[in-house]
């Protein structure tokens, strides 16, 4: 909150001290609760005007832009290109790691330094993302920069070089990053899952493999973008920017891009019935139980609904700064019965377009984790049993509905959620149409999700110390999950 205000007042010790003075000198004679004499009214932050609705508008050239306009004082121009790690073939592997990197490096006219220069002297920053389904490519800038901002973006994405000694130099942050990835468990965890849960397109990692990265080239990256990045597959989002102004930027800098063929993009399946056990040096065990769980738009909204509703039933995290969450999270709740020692547990809920996955994950000493991993699946079994009050139906839905309005509060947050939206389904839902959804689910439907969740084959995966790790089978066989 501090970081807010301070960016919308003006330091008093740049004001002339003529100006100063006749502040004082007018504050000191007029109450507090009255307007200071000779000094302009500014109104409040909440007195601003109230922001449009989500504005959509699709380009000769198939690409989407799409943009709110909240009033803010700073921008956030976002290019979502439908172009993630499931897209890469097992040659590929890897590359959009290597593309994410490779981003900002000369383009067209302009060279890397460049790039940069301008974007720092209007106060802006560039960022490059990659998930499984997006290369998002973004910049956060005050006001009046967009011009240049998606001439930048659109120069970066329509016109790549990759001139050969460059990429070597960004393999070697590559190298850097899988690293760091190897040495976090919860990035091996995950990554391991998405591997063993499905076939083909999401179980490509995130993390280029050490062993293709010296294979790939910057030929692979122009074939890859010139594959990949058509008009079709683009999504261009504005938060803080005027619709129609953000409209004709992205026709000049965005409108020579080839629209593209029409095609869908292939499902990915989830199969499941795995585990995978890796064992390491640490003392703790981390571990992740799932099975398939709902995607985003593939099918019904019910379910991805009440797969967050369960996710907030069970627990995800902690509400109260330094709170153990025993309170009401019913996962916690039930670890912390059978477990003295110290450990951590949360629902896990992973969507994506066409398929996700539902379960949990757990962190603990490896000398408990057997007790740890029969309490928290005997306590999913109770919930999908139907052993759910109305008291925690209540609370699981106001804990989604905040998730969801606290998301709003970070305007790359609300970027985020729009572009994944507009790209995906070619459509915005208002968030207030999204939360009157989240009351009209009823306890039946969480409980039927729930049940549903484990009658697909379960995947597991557990790294660290496994001495007190029980197999998949083991802890299926000990609750009845029907």
């Amino acid at each position: 909150m501090a970081s807010v205000v301070l960016r919308r007042i003006r330091g008093v010790g740049r004001l002339p001290p003529s100006v100063i003075q006749r502040w004082s000198t007018a504050a000191a004679a007029v109450p507090l609760t009255e307007p200071v004499p000779q000094i302009d009214h500014v109104p409040p932050s909440g007195s601003r005007s109230t922001p449009a609705g989500v504005q959509v508008t699709k380009l000769g050239n198939g690409i989407t832009v799409a943009s709110l306009e909240d009033q803010s004082f700073a921008s956030n121009v976002s290019v979502f290109v439908r172009a993630g790690s499931r897209y890469e073939t097992y040659a590929q592997r890897g590359l959009t790691h290597l593309l994410r990197n490779s981003a900002f490096l000369a383009s067209g006219d302009r060279t890397a330094f460049r790039i940069a220069r301008e974007i720092d002297l209007i106060g802006g920053s560039l960022s490059a993302t990659s998930t499984r389904e997006h290369l998002i490519y973004s910049s956060e800038f005050l006001r009046g920069g967009l011009d240049l901002v998606v001439d930048t973006l659109g120069t970066v994405i329509s016109s790549p070089r990759f001139q050969d000694w460059e990429v070597k130099d960004e393999k070697l942050r590559v190298k850097l990053d899988i690293a760091a990835a190897e040495d976090t468990a919860n990035t091996v965890v995950l990554e391991e899952l998405h591997r063993a849960a499905f076939r083909d397109g999401l179980s490509n990692p995130l993390y280029c493999p050490s062993y293709n990265l010296s294979k790939l080239s910057s030929e692979d990256l122009k074939s890859f973008v010139k594959q990949w990045f058509t008009g079709r597959r683009i999504t261009i989002v504005g938060a803080g920017v005027e619709h129609s102004e953000l409209v004709k930027c992205a026709q000049a800098s965005f409108g020579r891009i080839p629209e593209g063929m029409k095609t869908s993009d292939e499902p990915s399946q989830y199969v499941g019935g795995t585990e995978t056990h890796l064992p390491s040096g640490s003392p703790l065990t981390h571990a992740a139980i799932v099975c398939k769980g709902a995607g985003c738009y593939g099918g019904s909204q019910t379910d991805i609904l009440a797969a967050g509703i369960l996710q907030h039933l069970l627990g995800v995290m902690n509400y109260v700064k330094w709170g153990s969450n025993v309170a009401s999270a019913r996962l916690m709740k039930a670890a912390s019965a059978s477990v003295d020692a110290p450990f951590a547990v949360s629902a896990l809920n992973l969507n994506y377009s066409d398929n996700g996955l539902f379960g949990m994950y757990t962190v603990c000493d490896g000398s408990v984790t057997g007790k740890l991993l029969r309490a928290v699946m005997k306590e999913f079994n109770e919930v999908a049993k139907g052993k759910v009050s109305d008291e925690d139906m209540a609370r699981a839905k106001n804990q989604l509905k905040a998730s969801y309005l606290m998301s709003t509060e970070s305007q790359s947050s609300l970027v985020e959620d729009i572009g994944r939206q507009t790209s995906l389904k070619g459509s915005y839902t208002p968030l207030a149409e999204t939360l009157e959804q989240v009351d009209a689910i009823t306890k039946d439907k969480v409980v039927k999700f729930a049940k549903a969740v484990f009658a697909t084959r379960a995947t597991f995966v557990a790294h660290g110390n496994l001495s007190n790790t029980p197999r998949l089978d083991h802890l299926l066989s000990e609750v009845s999950l029907k």
